[in-house]
C-alpha cells in the first residue's frame, strides 16, 4: 500500500509472542506518504529493527509507547527528519540516547520516561529549536544535564526526574523563558546552589528540586518567578532563612521545604499567600508560629522536627512563647485572612462541583459527552468532532493561544461551519481555563459576545482527556488579522482582504465597547475579561465585532466584590503583554477598569495600525504617550497609513471622503473626528483607574462621531459621489 498515510493500531492486544514482533515496521518502509504510525499500548516486544531508517520521510508521528520493547533506539531515527512527535514511553529500551536525535529539527515533543536509558543526555538534544516538550523522567540517564538545552527556546515543559544525573544545575537553561508548565529535576543527585538566573523563569507554574543534595540559600530572585503554583525544595541542603522576595509569589499554592537546613523565624508573609500546603519540617526554624492564613489548618501546615519553635493554634501541640513581646497581635487581619480563605475554598468547591456535574472527565469517545444538552444546546461528541475537522488537520488551524487550537470544521448534523477550540491539558492551568471560560459563556448572551454552541469534555481514542469548545464561526476573522495582515490568515490558506475603512473601524470600537459595558454593568454577576486584544475580537460575516476568549474571565459577585477582587489579585494576574493595566503589574486587584485600559490601548492601536509592543516604544515612550502627543494637531502624523489613503487622492481617483469633505469643506471636521476617537483610546488607557472613562461613555462619545460619519457618507451619495462600500 505506496499510499498508506496513517497506520493507528495502539491499544489493542497484538504481539507478544516472538522476540522479532516488529519486523513488520519494515513492510512500512514502502509507504513514502506515511505521515502518523502509532502502535502504542499493545505488547509488542522485541527490538526495533534498523528498517526504521528507510520509512517515510513524511512521517510526523511516531508512537511506540506502553509496549514491551527492549533492546536500544536506532541511530537511524536520525533520518525521520519530519518528525514532531516522538513518544516510546513506558518500555524496556537501554542503552544510550542516540546523539543523531539532534538531527530531528522539526521534533516538538520527545517522550522517552519510563524506560532503562543510560548514560548521559546527548548536548545534541540542544539542537532540537522546535521542542516544546522535553520528558526523560525514570530512567538511568547519568552525567550533567546539558548547557545545550538553553538552545530549546521553545519549551514549555522540561522533566528529567527520577535519572542519576549529578553536577549542578546548569544557569544557561534559566534562559529558557518560554518554560511555563514545569519544570521536575526532582530525584537525582544535583549539587551546587540554585542560580539567581532562576528568576527569568517569571511564567513557570511548577518547580520541582525535591530529593537531590543543593546547598546554600533559596535565592530571592526565585520571587520574580510571579507565576508559581507549585515549589518543591524538600530533601535538600538549603540553609539561611525563608527570602523576603517569596512574599511576591501571589499565586503560590504548595510551599514545601521540608528536611533541609533553614532557620530563623517563620515570616508572616506565608499567611498572606494562597497557600494550600505548607512543609517546613525537620528544619531549625525558631519564635513564634503564625495563627493566620495556611496555619488555621493542622493537616496542610508541617511543622514537625522544628525544637524552636512555640505558640500557634493549639492543633499544632507547640509550648508557650516565653517572649515578654508577644508576636504583634494580628488576630483582625488573621480573620479577614481566615474569612477570605473560606470564601475562597467554597468558590472552589462551588466550581469544582459545577465542573464535575457539566463535565464529566472521562467517557467514551463515540458518546455524546456535552451536558449543555440538558439546556436545549448542540450534543456533540470526540468523533463529531475530529469527523468535522478532518482529524483536526494543520489545513484546518485557523489559529492558536495560550490553552489551546482553534480549528474550522463542518458538523455532519446539520452542516454547520462552526470553530472548535480544542484545550491543550497538558498546559498547566488549561482545565481552570476551560472551566471559568464555560462558565462565562453560559452566563451571558449578547451580539457582541462569542455564541458558544456546545462544549465536549471526554476521552480521545488513545484514552487521553479530552476537552473542547464550539462556537459560532466567524468568517472574517479576527481583528488582529485586519490590522497586521502579514501574520494572519483565512481558512482557506489565503490573505484575507485586509483595508478597515474609518466607519468600520468606528463601528467595531462600539460594538466591543458594548461588549464591555454588558459583562461589567448588565450581567447578573459583573465580569471582567481580563485578555481583551485584537486576536480575541472576532468579526463575522457583516463585519459585527464579537469579543471572544473567556478563559481569564474573573466574576465580581456584588455582594461580596471586595474579597473577591482581593482573592483574584492573590492568584495572579494573567493577560497579554501590551493589554495589561498598569495597576495589575504593582499588586492591583481586578476590575471593570483594568478591562477599560484594555480597549484604550486596542482602540489605539486600531487607529494608528501600531501594537502596544511595536519596537519604536523604548525609553519611557508608549503607545499611550505616542497617541496623546499628537492630540489635536498633529493626528494625522500618529493615524495608520491605510486610513491615510481614504482622506487624499490617489491613483484611483480620490475618495468619496476627500471629495466629500471638499464640497462641504470638512478637512478639518475629519481631524476632529480622528481626534475625538484617539482621545477616547487615551482617556481609557489612563495610568491611574480613576482617570478611565467607563465602557458605556466611550459607545456614548463613538456613537456621535458614527453619527457624523454616516451623514457625510449619505450626503455624497446623493450627490452621487462613488464612495467606498461600508460592508
Amino acid at each position: 500500500m505506496g499510499n498508506l498515510f496513517r497506520v493507528n493500531m495502539a491499544y489493542n492486544n497484538l504481539g507478544g509472542r516472538d522476540v522479532d514482533d516488529l519486523d513488520f515496521l519494515c513492510s512500512l518502509t514502502n509507504s513514502t506518504r506515511l505521515d502518523v504510525l502509532a502502535i502504542g499500548y499493545n505488547h509488542f516486544r522485541g527490538s526495533i529493527p534498523q528498517c526504521i531508517s528507510n520509512l517515510s520521510m513524511v512521517l510526523r508521528i511516531f508512537a511506540l509507547d506502553g509496549n514491551e520493547i527492549s533492546g536500544t533506539l536506532p541511530n537511524g531515527i536520525g533520518n525521520l527528519i519530519n518528525l514532531e512527535v516522538l513518544t516510546a514511553t513506558r518500555n524496556n529500551f537501554t542503552g544510550v540516547i542516540p546523539t543523531e536525535i539532534g538531527y530531528l529539527g522539526k521534533l516538538g515533543n520527545l517522550y522517552l520516561h519510563v524506560n532503562e536509558f543510560s548514560g548521559q543526555i546527548p548536548h545534541s538534544i540542544g539542537n532540537l529549536s522546535m521542542l516544546t516538550e522535553l520528558i526523560l523522567r525514570n530512567n538511568n540517564l547519568e552525567g550533567t544535564i546539558p548547557s545545550s538545552l538553553s538552545s530549546c527556546q521553545n519549551l514549555l515543559v522540561l522533566d528529567l526526574s527520577k535519572n542519576r544525573l549529578s553536577g549542578t544545575i546548569p544557569p544557561e537553561i534559566m534562559g529558557i523563558s518560554s518554560l511555563s508548565n514545569y519544570v521536575d529535576l526532582s530525584y537525582n543527585n544535583l549539587t551546587g546552589g540554585l542560580p539567581m538566573e532562576v528568576g527569568n523563569w517569571k511564567n513557570l507554574g511548577i518547580l520541582d528540586l525535591e530529593n537531590n543534595r543543593i546547598s546554600g540559600e533559596i535565592p530571592s530572585s526565585l520571587g520574580d518567578c510571579i507565576m508559581l503554583e507549585q515549589l518543591h525544595l524538600k530533601i535538600n541542603h538549603f540553609e539561611g532563612s525563608i527570602p523576603p522576595a517569596l512574599s511576591s509569589l501571589k499565586g503560590l499554592e504548595v510551599l514545601d521545604l521540608s528536611n533541609n537546613s533553614m532557620s530563623g523565624e517563620i515570616p508572616d508573609f506565608l499567611e498572606k499567600l494562597n497557600l494550600t500546603t505548607l512543609g517546613l519540617e525537620f528544619n531549625d526554624f525558631e519564635g513564634a508560629l503564625p495563627t493566620g492564613g495556611v496555619f488555621t489548618n493542622a493537616s496542610a501546615t508541617f511543622i514537625t522536627g522544628n525544637k524552636n519553635l512555640c505558640g500557634g493554634l493549639p492543633e499544632f501541640r507547640l509550648p508557650r512563647c516565653n517572649s515578654k513581646e508577644p508576636r504583634r497581635e494580628k488576630t483582625k487581619h488573621s480573620t479577614r485572612v481566615v474569612t477570605i480563605c473560606s470564601i475562597s475554598g467554597l468558590i472552589g468547591l462551588l466550581l469544582v462541583v459545577m465542573g464535575t456535574y457539566t463535565f464529566h472527565s472521562r467517557r467514551d469517545p463515540q458518546t455524546v459527552v456535552s451536558e449543555f444538552s440538558r439546556d436545549g444546546l448542540l450534543k456533540v461528541s470526540y468523533q463529531a468532532l475530529l469527523k468535522a475537522t478532518n482529524g483536526f488537520s494543520s489545513d484546518y488551524l485557523i489559529g492558536s493561544g495560550s490553552f489551546g487550537s482553534v480549528f474550522r470544521g463542518v458538523l455532519d448534523l446539520n452542516q454547520a461551519t462552526v470553530a472548535v477550540k480544542v484545550i491543550n491539558l497538558r498546559r498547566y492551568g488549561a482545565v481552570k481555563s476551560f472551566i471559568a471560560e464555560c462558565e462565562a459563556l453560559r452566563k451571558v448572551r449578547h451580539r457582541n459576545l462569542v455564541k458558544i454552541i456546545t462544549a465536549c469534555s471526554g476521552t480521545d481514542y488513545q484514552g487521553n482527556d479530552f476537552k473542547a469548545l464550539v462556537y459560532e464561526y466567524m468568517m472574517n476573522g479576527s481583528l488582529n488579522g485586519w490590522l497586521h495582515p502579514i501574520n494572519e490568515m483565512n481558512g482557506e490558506g489565503e490573505h484575507a482582504p485586509r483595508r478597515l475603512q474609518l466607519l468600520q473601524r468606528v463601528n467595531i470600537a462600539i460594538d466591543v465597547a458594548c461588549a464591555l459595558d454588558y459583562i461589567h454593568c448588565n450581567c447578573d454577576t459583573p465580569i471582567v475579561h481580563c485578555d481583551l486584544k485584537p486576536s480575541n475580537v472576532l468579526l463575522d460575516d457583516e463585519m459585527t465585532a464579537c469579543v471572544g476568549d473567556f478563559g481569564l474571565v474573573r466574576f465580581l459577585p456584588e455582594a461580596t466584590k471586595e474579597l473577591v477582587a482581593e482573592l483574584s489579585s492573590s492568584i495572579g494576574i494573567k493577560g497579554s503583554l501590551g493589554y495589561i493595566a498598569p495597576e495589575y503589574g504593582t499588586g492591583g486587584e481586578v476590575s471593570i477598569q483594568g478591562d477599560v485600559y484594555s480597549y484604550g490601548i486596542l482602540v489605539l492601536e486600531m487607529f494608528t495600525g501600531k501594537r502596544p509592543t511595536d519596537e519604536i516604544f523604548t525609553d519611557g515612550l508608549n503607545l499611550h504617550s505616542f497617541a496623546k502627543a499628537a492630540l489635536p494637531e498633529h493626528v494625522y502624523e500618529v493615524v495608520d497609513p491605510f486610513l491615510m489613503k481614504e482622506f487624499h487622492d490617489d491613483e484611483l481617483g480620490g475618495s468619496s471622503y476627500v471629495r466629500a469633505s471638499r464640497q462641504n469643506n470638512k478637512l478639518r471636521k475629519i481631524q476632529g473626528w480622528l481626534a475625538s476617537i484617539i482621545r477616547v483610546g487615551v482617556v481609557c488607557s489612563s495610568e491611574m483607574p480613576d482617570d478611565r472613562m467607563s465602557a458605556a461613555e466611550a459607545v456614548v462619545a463613538l456613537k456621535v462621531i458614527q453619527k457624523e460619519l454616516l451623514q457625510v457618507i449619505t450626503h455624497a451619495a446623493e450627490d452621487d459621489v462613488t464612495y467606498i462600500s461600508t460592508s
